[in-house]
């Protein structure tokens, strides 16, 4: 009978700590695999605001428990190559997809993100912070307010994804 009992509580936490987000309960873990749905740009003090890779972008955020994460978002109607790769079709691949990895933190609703390697490499070695939110399978990210790549205004970006794993 005493084995039944803790085989049964070794399953129970067995079960518990396979789902980091089922662990967790009203809390749900970030880590995991989650698959892109929106990345909005927003000029900040501006209600100007553009869907940076079209309304149905491509792409995945990956956060291990170890504290890793990598990304990488596409606009799904980008263009494919008729041949060769040419320099000009590496220039449009490129204007159409980000990508990024290094380590993150998380405090409260805050998730600080330490770039290491980036697809475009003035985001290396920078930090970004997120204002994070899970609801249901839904992650809501939104940064601090950053200096626009282009040169432009000050943006952030809202990013939403699905849980896909």
């Amino acid at each position: 009978m005493r084995h039944a009992f803790i085989v049964s509580v070794a399953l129970i936490f067995a079960s518990g700590w396979s789902d980091p987000a089922l662990a967790q309960g009203s809390n749900p873990s970030i880590v995991g695999v989650w698959k892109l749905t929106s990345f909005l740009r927003k000029e900040v003090g501006s209600d100007k605001s553009v869907q940076a890779f079209g309304d149905d972008p491509g792409g995945y955020r990956i956060h291990t428990k170890g504290g890793h994460v990598f990304y990488m978002f596409v606009d799904r109607n980008r263009k494919a190559p008729a041949g060769a790769v040419t320099d000009v079709d590496r220039i449009e691949l490129f204007k159409t997809m980000t990508a990024a990895g290094g380590t993150y933190e998380i405090t409260g609703d805050k998730l600080v993100f330490r770039a290491e390697v980036a697809s475009n490499q003035s985001m290396a070695g920078r930090t970004l912070t997120y204002h994070y939110q899970i609801a249901g399978k839904t992650l809501t990210m939104t940064t601090d307010p950053v200096k626009s790549a282009t040169g432009g205004p000050e943006v952030f970006f809202v990013t939403t994804c699905e849980r896909a794993e």
